[in-house]
């Protein structure tokens, strides 16, 4: 067989060339075109083809003014470009092409890094990257980098995509490549912008940690944790603090061995430089990895020569790191014995000295020390130093957080007040201050403030509202004897925890606004934050005279969103999860809520009564711990209140709660759990649904109605009414219901208790119930077999209540009909 002509090969890439323009592919048509022209470059159908290449690609203002703006490299045309882009959507291919264009362009340049980023939020545009990061990553990496933030963050999105990759291997491989390029590039020196590479590593690890294993060797780690340098730009030290945490996930023993190391020799070479960096790398691990961190802290000599080394250097940036390096130790018990032991008289000191910065921070290091020699407590404890006193510290961090002019002090002001705030006193006399209430609600309510001051103000918050936990009889015996084994005494709870003055710090608190800003600062909040959030929430609801104003504010909505927040979450696995409390806590006080306040005033179709009933629910589960018996208690009455909304809340209640309420709640030991379930029932028993759960002849229908009719017989007053008025209501459906009921054994007797009850309420539906059963002729038959007449009869004759003698007359006519 002959080979084809070069005419027809020609003549084939042209109609290839047409081929792909007709599917819209006009990067490939292009390139199939210029290999035709070399060829035959008179050609006339490939000329032609050329033609409808370019009227195809002039269909496209953005890849035209593309095409200019790499030509001319203008700041003009790159703006045109922009704004093209913004114009209309993308078609993939050309957006896949756009990529092609502006691959051309080398120079640094803002507006290409904006456009860049924002084609990469396009899949035509992602595929073209993930293939010449699989064809040549390298190049395509050294490329991408001097872009700027905007093309990075597209490039990680498309190593983080999946589907962008043919295969597990290929994902995986391009993981590895572009983590190392990032290495690499952090290696070199006077680099522009580190953190752009560092925030590729720490995403990276983040997300795929798995497929990076036996690339990380201590010249890497170095790297990083050279970045926590606090001399260095803070977006470079938060990358790697968070890459440094998923080191130590990733491979603790490994990690702890190479900071170890890291640490160490850069302490030894003694210089203020290379302290400077070995403090600052100490001071961001203790956060991630305590013990590791407090054993190098720990290390014999080294905190008994830390005062006299750092005073030797006479360096203002290493005695900032160094007190920050004491400030994250003082996480350690055993790290504070020693900085109270050998470094506190220089802490008095620079607590005393004109620059506030420093005197700020060692006034903070004083406050989380604590008393040492108080062993009976668990927490830091504020003491009287042996030069400053402690409550001109406090007064200190309140001034600085009322002064709108100080910004600077802020974030130790707040830390510190934050560990003051756990001693009573304190959060008494935190609570007493409403310039210092609002000031702090304002600076939490500001966009600008940093995520460390929010946390501090919300732990203030939560200190300030907290009351004493609630426990068990055998949890107090397990404290005391505790206690006992600590030879310690038993020792009371400071007056100002009490429920009291809790009660009313949590009013306070109330009043400056805090449900507003807690919703504010919810909206892009960590899992730290939310859980915070929660327990603030669920302290301010202890007080029932509070609810009310917490729902106008917005509390109902702000629960039900961060419970569904939380849970929703909670089974995602690539995000950091919440605290196992945050969400009991969340639905703690939403029932609380619900408790208090008319459904009717908070539910509407922007809040559907329907998101709340999931949180409800949840804590009708039973737990190992016994308090899970207050938060049913507390969902129970909320879906009480609930179910008196309207007929479609009752049937979403039945529907997603009814089984545990009636098959297990019902016949709780706990007398208000059993007694709160019954008065459930009773609210739902005006829907249909909950009628045919009693009364659709099943084994279990007929159980439920057993233990329906046992209530009524009970000790507890209020749940023998419920059970009355849910058997009124139940019997008034006529036949359907009357007749399962005359199939219970005892069921007429039970009715008939309930008119000799001394308490008038359960006369009057005992008589509705009977008078429901008499009319059905087999009913009526039943109760005049067991002196039912008479019942009615002498309750006419003993009754004081018009009402009761009116409905038993009622009863006796349709009795003796």
């Amino acid at each position: 067989m002959s080979s084809i002509s070069e005419e027809e090969r020609a003549l084939q890439l042209a109609q290839a060339a047409s081929e792909s323009l007709a599917s819209g592919d006009l990067t490939a048509a292009a390139r199939k075109l210029r290999e035709a022209t070399s060829i035959a470059p008179e050609n006339a159908q490939i000329k032609e083809a050329w033609e409808k290449l370019r009227q195809e690609e002039d269909k496209s203002e953005f890849l035209a003014i593309c095409k200019t703006w790499v030509q001319t490299k203008d700041e003009a045309d790159g703006e045109r470009a922009r704004e093209a882009l913004s114009k209309r959507p993308l078609k993939p291919k050309e957006a896949e092409q756009a990529m092609q264009i502006l691959n051309d362009f080398k120079d640094e340049d803002d507006t290409l890094d904006r456009v860049t980023g924002e084609l990469l939020k396009h899949v035509g545009a992602q595929a073209w990257l993930a293939q010449a990061v699989r064809e040549r990553p390298t190049r395509t990496y050294y490329e991408l980098f001097p872009r700027g933030d905007d093309s990075i963050d597209g490039l990680l999105k498309v190593l983080l995509t999946r589907s962008l990759w043919p295969d597990d291997a290929t994902f995986k491989e391009s993981h590895r490549d572009v983590f190392q390029l990032c290495l690499a590039m952090l290696m070199e020196e006077a680099l522009d912008h580190p953190e752009r590479a560092m925030r590729g590593v720490a995403q990276l690890l983040a997300h795929h940690a798995n497929h990076l294993e036996n690339i990380i060797d201590a010249d890497s780690f170095d790297v990083i944790l050279c970045s926590l340098d606090v001399r260095l730009p803070k977006t470079l030290r938060d990358q790697a603090t968070l890459a440094s945490i998923k080191l130590f996930e990733l491979s603790p023993d490994v990690a702890k061995e190479l900071i170890s190391k890291f640490v160490t020799q850069r302490a030894e070479k003694g210089d203020a430089d290379n302290l400077v960096v070995a403090f600052s790398a100490a001071t961001a691990i203790f956060p991630i990895a305590v013990e590791a961190a407090a054993a190098l802290f720990l290390t014999e000599g080294f905190v008994s020569t830390l005062v006299p080394v750092v005073e030797k250097k006479k360096s203002r940036i290493l005695i900032q790191v160094t007190l920050e390096l004491i400030s994250a130790a003082c996480v350690d018990k055993k790290c504070r014995e020693a900085i109270n032991r050998h470094c506190r008289d220089w802490l008095d000191m620079v607590a005393d000295t004109p620059d506030k910065g420093r005197a700020n921070l060692a006034a903070l290091i004083l406050v989380k020390l604590g008393d040492e020699e108080a062993p009976s407590s668990d927490n830091p404890q504020v003491v009287t130093p042996a030069k400053v006193d402690q409550s001109d510290l406090i007064a200190n961090f309140k001034a600085m957080v009322i002064d709108t002019d100080v910004t600077n002090s802020k974030q130790d002001s707040v830390e510190g007040l934050a560990y003051a705030s756990l001693q009573a006193r304190f959060r008494e006399d935190l609570s007493n201050d409403p310039r210092f209430l609002k000031r702090l609600i304002e600076i939490m309510e500001d966009p600008s403030t940093p995520g460390n001051i929010i946390f501090g103000g919300l732990t203030i918050l939560a200190n300030i509202t907290a009351f004493l936990p609630i426990q068990s009889d055998e949890e107090k015996r397990m404290a005391q004897l505790k206690a006992y084994a600590n030879v310690q005494k038993p020792s009371a709870p400071d007056d100002l925890l009490d429920n009291d003055h809790a009660t009313a710090r949590c009013s306070r608190v109330l009043q400056v606004g805090a449900v507003p800003m807690l919703a504010q600062v919810c909206k892009k909040g960590t899992s730290n934050v939310i859980s915070q959030t929660s327990q603030i929430l669920l302290n301010l609801t202890n007080d029932k005279k509070s609810r009310g104003l917490m729902a106008q504010q917005g509390a109902v909505k702000l629960l039900i969103v961060l419970w569904e927040h939380i849970t929703s979450t909670s089974s995602t696995p690539s995000s950091t999860p919440f605290p196992p409390t945050a969400a009991p806590a969340t639905a703690q006080a939403l029932s609380r809520l619900l408790i208090s306040v008319d459904p009717h005033l908070i539910f509407s179709s922007a809040l559907p009564s329907s998101s709340a009933i999931r949180p409800l629910q949840s804590q009708l589960t039973r737990t190992e711990s016994s308090i899970w018996q207050l938060h049913a208690f507390e969902a129970l009455l909320a879906l009480t209140n609930l179910a008196s909304l309207d007929a479609a809340t009752q049937h979403l209640i039945i529907r997603s709660a009814f089984d545990v309420i009636a098959d297990d709640l019902l016949l709780s030991a706990n007398t208000l759990l059993r007694c709160a379930a019954t008065q459930l029932i009773c609210n739902l028993m005006g829907s249909p649904y909950c009628v045919e759960k009693f009364a659709d002849g099943s084994p279990r229908a007929k159980h439920r109605l057993h233990l329906l009719l046992a209530m009524t017989d009970v000790d507890d007053t209020p749940t023998r009414s419920a059970a009355g008025g849910a058997l009124a209501t139940l019997l008034s459906c006529g036949d359907i219901t009357v007749t399962p009921f005359l199939a219970q054994e005892k069921g007429v007797e039970f009715l008939i208790g309930l008119c000799r009850d001394e308490d008038e309420e359960l006369q009057l539906r005992g008589v509705v119930c009977l008078q429901s059963v008499g009319e059905v002729a087999e009913g009526k038959k039943a109760v005049r077999g067991k002196g039912g007449v008479d019942v009615v009869a002498k309750v006419i004759e003993k009754s004081k209540s018009q009402m009761v003698k009116g409905a038993a007359r009622e009863a006796l006519a349709v009795l003796r009909q």
